[in-house]
């Protein structure tokens, strides 16, 4: 849980400063907020798969690390 936490605020904070910077130089909101997002756009459908399979392999992870301990403080308790 303390990961997930983390990763939250470290990609909170990446987008802040992101947009901060956009701000400061002179672009309104929605054109910064435009910026952030543009790499996505432009993305080919072989990077867009390999996007999701990263991000399906992160998530699968996780729950098989959960699933892990939930079984062993299960054994440990009995």
């Amino acid at each position: 849980m303390k990961v997930i936490g983390a990763f939250v605020l470290i990609f909170l904070l990446s987008i802040s400063l992101s947009l901060a910077m956009d701000i400061l130089l002179g672009f309104k909101f929605s054109r910064a907020a435009t910026h952030l997002l543009n790499p996505f756009w432009v993305m080919d459908a072989g990077e867009n798969v390999m996007l999701l399979f990263f991000l399906l392999i992160t998530i699968a992870q996780l729950i098989f690390v959960i699933k892990k301990n939930k079984t062993n403080k299960q054994k440990g308790s009995s």
